[in-house]
């Protein structure tokens, strides 16, 4: 209470509620407007007349004013005992002789403490059971006010939540605030968003017109693969953790594609490391293969690359730039190639085990597929007038099942124009040597069929001893020996070149058949969106055409007809074909009716998909407009 009179004159005389329901008030020196005379004891006798007879102290009472049987009686001397109020001899109800019009004053140190009366029954018992009555809920001071009381909220200074610490606590204020959630992502990400097909011996009977909801989709198994190639993708890695420059010309966000942060000093004589880069000109994927204290000395070591930049083969990673930088501190060569994710080399592939990949198995077809692949780049190659120089297992890199491309071409070509010795051979003896190295790589693939040790012997004892047929054996003996041109190459593998154009035409039908899918399932998309857009829309809650009484109350109805179906027993019917099949004759415009009943059974409508599909695009449009 204020000390100059309260803030309602007209509740000084209505006792405070928050006394009878708490047996006290925390608002009582805060300002409360009611009275806080407690009437229930009166030195243990009960009150009887009524509350609205209080009088507020004019006086604190005195050291001196004792509040004993004497005092009350004016039986001790020099004290004048204080008049008794019309609430009898209560000494929380009496009036001062010096007061005038009554100003309420405080207590003192001597102010006996209050004791509640009753138990917490007996309290509560005397409430109202009627709502009106109920007084309301009065906030702590610690509680901020509600923006109607004229204080806004400020997202900027509001304090951080944190579990297990007490509101008010300075360690809100503070930057060290730990987040709520700490991490995002704890777990890696589940590939397996959609329930597999069962085994083979226990798969469905289906009738001929039947299909699963895995016919719905892309294989899982491929979905799977997709999916890793797209987070491999989108991996990155902060540059204060890596130590790598921001960027370089364009490019930036460099993640090493090797996860150890290994460099290779093996193929090109220079410490090499390669990363995924992004452009700043397209936004598009790319590796950037980085060769350290390069002596570039001037530009005609680069006319190579217009060459490279033009060749365009399936088997080759294709070479778009070519420049040099001293961004990591040295002066480095860099050349940025297409970015195929989650690529190994044959070195990765075929012997060890990469994360959950084990190697994968080598065979005589792989065999056969390899070379007619190899054989492709280097005809290509070779006609843009250059030689690979080198079959580099670790620059030969595999980024489909079965799908080799050869890498880090134009490396070598840049390297020797730097070289102050100048090319060592000739154009013609490059090109000879590649179908040489081509016939070497393969002879070391083929050697891991053979269970005797065949790796210290030449390709001469070697050969005789691989368990593949007669026919290979002849091709490597051929190639090794440099005994055949690229022509005739072609012409002994001919029927292995068949067959291998066989298995990428299954593929590809394969792919397309696998995206058909898709393509159902985007036109799907499309619908759902458009019926969102529609459908409770609460701009336009009081606009007759769109609320239930309007011409787009059979679109709503026509949702929860697909969507919120229930069974006998109330369940939510989660039937994906019903909802598809609903869909599909909707895009269509069919002729056929359907009956929609609202969720109170009280309307019910007879419509055709064709008018429905006239409602959704006629509403879709005025959207749009």
């Amino acid at each position: 209470m204020n000390n100059g009179g309260t803030q309602y004159e007209w509740a000084k005389t209505i006792p405070c509620r928050n006394i009878k329901i708490h047996g006290f008030c925390k608002w009582e020196k805060k300002g409360c407007s009611f009275n806080h005379d407690d009437p229930s004891k009166k030195n243990g006798s009960e009150v009887k007349s009524t509350p609205q007879a209080v009088k507020p102290i004019s006086e604190p009472m005195s050291a001196s004013t004792t509040l004993s049987s004497d005092s009350l009686s004016g039986g001790k001397a020099g004290v004048t005992p204080p008049k008794p109020s019309i609430l009898g001899s209560s000494p929380l109800a009496v009036q001062s002789d010096t007061a005038d019009s009554g100003a309420r004053k405080k207590f003192n140190i001597d102010t006996p403490s209050f004791t509640p009366t009753g138990s917490l029954v007996n309290k509560f018992a005397d409430l109202s059971s009627k709502l009106d009555d109920i007084p309301s809920f009065s906030p702590s001071a610690n509680v901020a006010a509600p923006a109607s009381a004229g204080v806004p909220f400020d997202p900027q200074s509001a304090p951080i939540f944190t579990p297990g610490m007490p509101i008010g606590d300075p360690a809100h204020s503070t930057a060290e605030q730990e987040p709520f959630y700490q991490q995002t992502n704890p777990f890696p990400i589940n590939y397996h968003l959609y329930a597999g097909q069962p085994p083979p011996h226990i798969q469905h009977h289906l009738k001929p017109h039947e299909r699963t909801v895995a016919d719905l989709f892309i294989p899982n198994d491929l979905r799977e693969e997709i999916q890793k190639k797209n987070e491999e993708s989108l991996r990155t890695i902060s540059a204060t953790q890596s130590g790598l420059p921001i960027h370089i010309n364009q490019y930036h966000s460099l993640c090493p594609i090797d996860q150890k942060f290994e460099t290779s000093a093996k193929s090109f004589g220079y410490m090499s490391s390669v990363y995924k880069v992004m452009s700043n000109l397209d936004g598009k994927l790319y590796t950037m293969r980085r060769l350290e204290h390069v002596p570039i000395s001037s530009e005609s070591c680069f006319r190579s690359v217009n060459k490279w930049r033009s060749l365009n083969c399936a088997n080759v990673v294709k070479l778009y730039e070519v420049m040099t930088t001293r961004a990591f501190g040295d002066n480095s060569l860099v050349l940025i190639y297409d970015y195929y994710p989650m690529s190994r080399n044959l070195l990765e592939a075929h012997f060890f085990k990469i994360g959950d990949k084990d190697p994968e198995l080598i065979t005589e077809p792989l065999l056969w597929n390899y070379l007619v692949q190899l054989t492709n780049a280097v005809s290509e190659i070779h006609k843009a007038g250059l030689a690979v120089r080198v079959f580099d297992p670790t620059k030969i890199i595999v980024t489909n099942k079965g799908r080799i491309r050869l890498s880090a071409c134009g490396v070598y070509d840049i390297l020797e124009a730097s070289s102050k010795e100048g090319p060592a051979e000739s154009l013609e003896e490059l090109q000879a040597r590649d179908i040489q190295g081509m016939g070497i790589l393969i002879y070391d693939l083929a050697k891991s069929l053979v269970f005797a040790k065949v790796q210290n012997l030449s390709a001469e004892e070697g050969i005789p001893k691989l368990t593949v047929s007669d026919k290979l054996k002849d091709v490597l003996k051929k190639l090794i020996g440099n005994e055949v041109s690229l022509g005739q190459l072609q012409q002994l593998i001919a029927p292995e070149i068949l067959s291998v154009v066989n298995g990428v035409q299954d593929s590809a039908d394969y792919m397309e058949a696998c995206l058909s899918r898709e393509i159902e399932n985007a036109r799907l998309v499309r619908l759902f969106a458009k019926l969102d857009f529609i459908c409770d829309r609460p701009e336009f809650v009081k606009d007759g055409s769109w609320s239930e009484t309007g011409e787009r109350y059979p679109i709503k109805l026509f949702r929860d007809y697909v969507f919120h179906q229930v069974d006998e027993n109330g369940k939510p019917v989660l039937d994906l074909t019903h909802a598809i099949n609903c869909l599909n004759k909707l895009d269509a415009g069919s002729k056929e009716t359907i009956l929609l009943v609202s969720p109170d059974e009280m309307s019910c409508l007879i419509v055709s998909y064709e008018t429905l599909k006239e409602l959704v695009e006629k509403s879709f449009r005025q959207l749009r407009s």
